[in-house]
């Protein structure tokens, strides 16, 4: 159970790169927001694992730094860079390094969970 803000990310990054669809989503609060680009956020739980099967199919790495932690009560601001590694189109080595800005969410029972998910820090 992550009972630390911290604790988050590196259960996203072993259910990322486990390519767990239900452990991944299971890190999310269910009325939580993913960007899936500038303007455009999901509004259901159906679509943020719809967001998330996509981005699990496309077989890449997940290795997230956590920088900044800023707390206030319940809510966490999280700032830090992540990075998507792997093969793309053509077995054409990818790596892409990007600044995100999250709010985790302490739940009733303790556990942190992401409840907005910015991966463009914007």
């Amino acid at each position: 159970m992550m009972t630390r803000p911290e604790d988050v990310y590196p259960a996203l990054c072993e259910a990322y790169n486990a390519g767990d669809l239900d452990a991944l989503v299971s890190l999310y609060d269910p009325k939580a927001a993913f960007v899936i680009k500038p303007g455009r956020v999901t509004g259901t739980p159906a679509e943020l694992r719809g967001a998330m099967h996509y981005l699990l199919d496309l077989g890449y790495r997940l290795a997230v730094d956590p920088r900044t932690f800023i707390r206030s009560d319940d809510i966490v601001l999280v700032l830090g860079t992540f990075t998507l590694s792997g093969r793309g189109e053509n077995d054409v080595p990818f790596e892409r390094t990007s600044p995100f800005a999250d709010v985790l969410r302490r739940q009733p029972d303790g556990r942190w969970l992401v409840a907005v998910d910015n991966p463009y820090g914007e």
